[in-house]
């Protein structure tokens, strides 16, 4: 009798945790992931892209080659998770991200497209970066910053 209470109790349990897998969580209306990427080292994965946050400094031209050596660029915003994902992630440190314009031309993204203003930027320079993990701002691109590379 012990042995079928304790074999009933297993198969109830592994039943009770089946179903509860199949739950959503309620109000998660964030978009479909991506299939899981593996990122090596230091590299952070988020929606299919792994990201690197740099703990050294340099200018924007510089913090440009640093990614483009490890075979990534400096980040572009994709979405608004993306966004939240490196203000929260970056801390309290500003860091370089791959959006540049001058004064009179429209911002263009590392990889050419141009920026089509769907987040408010501060500051009155050419090259962008996340402030403080709260806003993001622009300078002169000669300014010393940590940056963030991604990579597909």
């Amino acid at each position: 009798l012990y042995v079928l209470l304790s074999s009933l109790v297993i198969a109830l349990t592994i039943a009770l945790a089946e179903s509860e897998r199949m739950v959503l969580p309620q109000g998660d209306f964030s978009p479909p992931q991506r299939a899981p990427v593996t990122c090596s080292g230091v590299w952070v994965s988020f929606q299919g892209k792994c990201f690197y946050f740099s703990e050294a400094e340099g200018n924007w031209t510089y913090s440009r080659s640093n990614c483009s050596a490890l075979g990534a660029s400096l980040a572009a915003i994709d979405t608004p998770q993306e966004m939240a994902f490196m203000l929260r992630y970056g801390g309290l440190s500003d860091h370089w991200i791959g959006l540049q314009g001058e004064e009179d031309q429209p911002r263009r993204w590392v990889n050419g497209t141009e920026f089509n203003n769907w987040f408010k930027i501060g500051g009155g320079g050419e090259c962008v970066y996340l402030k403080e993990g709260i806003a993001i701002s622009s300078s002169r691109c000669s300014m010393e910053r940590r940056w963030i590379c991604s990579a597909p």
